[in-house]
C-alpha cells in the first residue's frame, strides 16, 4: 500500500471509531446505566467475559486501558453483585480466571437486550436494504479484522 491508501484506511478507521461511539454507544451506555444501574466498565467486563468466557485480570486490563488495579476494584464490585467469580488456575497458583456466572449471563442478556431496543430506535426509519447492505458490510469488517 503507498502512504494515500493507508492514509484513507486510517481516516476511514476513525472516522467509523467516531460515528460508532457517538450513534451506538453513548446510547447504548445511556439506556444501559438507566436501566441496569451498571456503570460503563462493569458492563464492559461483562461484556468480554460473555464474548470470551474467561480472562485474567490482566487481560482485562489491557483490553480496558486500564491499570490493574484498577480493574481489580472493578472485579471486586462485580464479584459483590454476584455477576462474576474468580477461578484458580491448576498450574500456576498466581493467576487467576474470572468467569461469568448465571447471574451475570442473565445480566448480559438484558444488556443485550437494551442494546437491541436502542438499535431498533436507531434504524427506525431507515430502509431494510440498507439495513442489510451495513450488515453485510460489517460481517466483512469483522472477517478481514480477524485475519489482523
Amino acid at each position: 500500500m503507498n502512504y494515500s491508501e493507508t492514509r484513507e484506511l486510517h481516516d476511514l478507521l476513525f472516522s467509523f471509531m467516531d460515528m460508532f461511539h457517538e450513534k451506538f454507544l453513548h446510547s447504548f451506555r445511556n439506556n444501559n446505566e438507566s436501566k441496569t444501574g451498571m456503570k460503563k466498565n462493569h458492563a464492559k467486563i461483562i461484556m468480554m467475559l460473555y464474548r470470551f468466557k474467561s480472562l485474567t485480570s490482566t487481560e482485562i486490563a489491557k483490553m480496558l486501558y486500564m491499570e490493574k488495579g484498577s480493574v481489580t476494584t472493578l472485579i471486586d464490585q462485580l464479584t459483590e453483585f454476584g455477576f462474576v467469580v474468580r477461578c484458580n488456575v491448576a498450574n500456576d497458583r498466581r493467576k487467576s480466571l474470572v468467569l461469568l456466572t448465571d447471574s451475570g449471563k442473565a445480566q448480559m442478556e438484558i444488556i443485550i437486550t437494551n442494546h437491541i431496543q436502542s438499535m431498533d430506535e436507531l434504524f427506525h426509519d431507515v430502509d431494510s436494504t440498507e439495513i442489510e447492505q451495513f450488515a453485510d458490510n460489517l460481517k466483512n469488517v469483522v472477517k478481514f479484522m480477524n485475519k489482523l
